[in-house]
């Protein structure tokens, strides 16, 4: 077993000498050249080539390192949680967490009917349209919300839990909301109404942390419908596929790390809102059985995209770690599995400098280091496994 703390520290190191700043996978739209002016074609391409090349062109065109928001929200969910562990000094903690809390309250997005959160570049999509830098989500948007919980329930800030309820306006009225017989489902974004998984349950997190820290049950009903949509989009193994089509379900197949990113969601709303347990916990137990079992091989190698198994993903990695530190109350065994997805981890995606590599193949190593994608996500992993294995079960997401 590795010395998870002594690594979690030097990846602490990297990212502050880094100012917590880095390239990101779909970042081309930030280089001097226009591609956009060049035809969708030519704009969508060009993202693809940065993001797959593993060889990093960003500096020849003129793409800097920048502050991913997403990235900001989960090293906020990370360092929160390090105050319950002796690894970091806690006034240095103290000093982390207030810098990022105030970063993102400070950089929302505008126009929009609470607070959101969205990337700092424009995102070329495989339709042609253009993504604007700077428009919300509500992936980014909840996984933020999940770090500023944590920040409230360590400081009690007020400025936190309104913040909390505000973003609960941009879910209600920014968003699409779907109604079907199978349950509700939020739209990834305000652009178009959609039905996506994942993302659905981090709109109806949102609502559940505000109906958790208000005491109330304002949103009670829209989160079981979530639910219960959630539940009938699952299949007969476990899985959920990644989205489906508006009008007649049918599914784009694409099963990976967004299945621990439905577990994770999942799990948190069934813990903290007031609703029946055991009518959704069957989804939760046969999910995780499946993520285990199909979707991580025995030496906690994690398959790139269901049935394929290279690249190796550091998300998909990062992701495991989480999911079974997280999950001991469901098999005490999980915690052996997380360790050695770690272990594999470090043994074969980790730089002697400290931080992580994006992804391995068969016969070379893509090495860019990304911040959001690399660095945040380990981070939490790290810090959610020296949690499980210090047995500190916290009242924190």
């Amino acid at each position: 077993m590795e010395d998870y703390s002594k690594i979690l520290l030097e990846l602490h190191r990297y990212c502050k000498k880094e100012q917590y700043k880095g390239y990101n996978l779909l970042d081309s739209h930030n280089s001097y050249i226009p591609f956009k002016k060049f035809g969708k074609n030519i704009s969508f391409y060009a993202n693809q080539f940065f993001r797959r090349s593993p060889i990093n062109f960003r500096p020849l065109f003129g793409i800097k390192k920048t502050t991913n928001p997403k990235a900001i929200g989960l090293f906020l969910t990370a360092y929160t949680k390090l105050k319950y562990i002796d690894e970091i000094e806690s006034n240095t903690l103290d000093e982390i967490n207030h810098r990022f809390f105030n970063w993102l309250s400070d950089n929302t997005c505008k126009g929009y009917s609470g607070y959101c959160w969205g990337y700092q570049y424009d995102w070329p999509q495989r339709n042609g349209n253009i993504v604007p830098a700077n428009s919300p989500n509500v992936v980014v948007t909840a996984t933020i919300i999940r770090g500023i919980l944590n920040y409230y329930k360590l400081y009690k800030d007020t400025k936190a839990k309104e913040i909390i309820s505000s973003a609960t306006l941009f879910v209600l009225n920014d968003l699409h909301l779907t109604k079907t017989s199978k349950g509700y489902c939020f739209s990834y974004s305000p652009v178009k109404r959609d039905m996506n998984v994942n993302a659905n349950l981090l709109a109806a997190e949102i609502l559940a942390y505000d109906d958790y820290l208000n005491k109330k049950e304002e949103h009670l009903d829209i989160i079981i419908n979530v639910l219960k949509f959630t539940k009938n989009l699952q299949n007969e193994d476990g899985s959920w596929y990644y989205s489906h089509e508006l009008e007649t379900f049918k599914p784009v197949k694409q099963i990976d790390f967004h299945q621990g990113n439905i577990l994770e969601s999942l799990d948190i709303i069934i813990d903290i809102s007031n609703i029946d347990k055991n009518t959704f916990l069957p989804a939760l137990l046969d999910g995780i059985d499946f993520y285990k079992n199909k979707q991580f091989n025995a030496v906690g190698v994690s398959y790139y995209r269901l049935p394929k198994l290279w690249p190796v993903d550091i998300h998909n990695q990062a992701q495991g770690i989480i999911i079974f530190s997280r999950f001991l109350k469901t098999n005490t065994n999980y915690l052996s599995f997380a360790s050695k997805i770690a272990d594999w981890t470090i043994a074969y995606l980790k730089s002697k400098k400290g931080y992580f590599y994006f992804q391995k193949w068969p016969y070379f190593t893509n090495k860019i280091s990304y911040m959001r994608w690399n660095q945040a996500w380990m981070m939490l992993a790290l810090v959610d496994l020296l949690l499980s294995l210090n047995k500190k079960d916290i009242n924190i997401y």
